[in-house]
C-alpha cells in the first residue's frame, strides 16, 4: 500500500510548489491526483468545487488516487495552515489515509515553509515505513522537491 503513500508524496510536492507560487490573496484550487497501472498518473484542478464527487465516485477508474486541498490542521504546536491529502487505494486491497502537510504561507513576514508531513488516518497501510515512501513520492517530482527542500523546516 506504499504505492499510494508515494502518490500522496508526488501530488503533496506538486501543490506545496504551487503554494509557494501563490501571491497574496490567490488561492489554492483543490486537486485530484490519480494512478491507473497502465495509462499512469494524471490530475484534475477543480475550481469553485472540492472535488469530493470526483474521488468518492473514482470517475476516472482509477487505482489509487489523492484529493489535495488548502486547510488547517491543529498540532501540539499550534493551528497551522495545511495541505490536506486524502488517498484512497481503490478495488479489492482498498485502503485510505489522511495526510497534513503544515506550511507557513508566502505572506508571512517569516516567508514561506514546508514542515513534516503528518499522517493522521491510515486503513490498511502499514505504519513502517510511511515517511520514506512519502519522501519518495516527493523526490519523483523533482522540480517541486527542489521547492521542498529548499524550504523544510523540520521543527514541527
Amino acid at each position: 500500500m506504499h504505492e499510494l503513500v508515494r502518490l500522496a508524496g508526488y501530488f503533496a510536492a506538486h501543490q506545496v510548489r504551487n503554494l509557494r507560487n501563490l501571491d497574496d490573496g490567490e488561492v489554492l484550487f483543490p486537486m485530484l491526483g490519480y494512478e491507473h497501472a497502465e495509462r499512469g498518473r494524471g490530475m484534475t484542478v477543480f475550481v469553485g468545487n472540492p472535488g469530493r464527487d470526483a474521488f468518492a465516485a473514482n470517475e476516472q477508474g482509477a487505482q489509487r488516487a489523492v484529493l489535495l486541498a488548502d486547510g488547517y490542521v491543529d498540532l501540539d504546536a499550534g493551528k497551522f495552515d495545511a495541505l490536506i491529502v486524502e488517498g484512497v487505494e481503490y478495488g479489492d486491497d482498498a485502503a485510505a489515509l489522511t495526510v497534513a502537510v503544515p506550511y507557513r504561507p508566502v505572506a508571512s513576514l517569516a516567508g514561506f515553509v514546508v514542515h513534516r508531513p503528518k499522517f493522521f488516518k491510515l486503513d490498511g497501510i502499514e505504519r513502517a515505513g510511511l515517511g520514506a515512501a512519502f519522501r519518495a513520492g516527493v523526490d519523483s517530482h523533482p522540480e517541486a522537491a527542489a521547492v521542498w527542500d529548499a524550504h523544510l523546516d523540520e521543527s514541527i
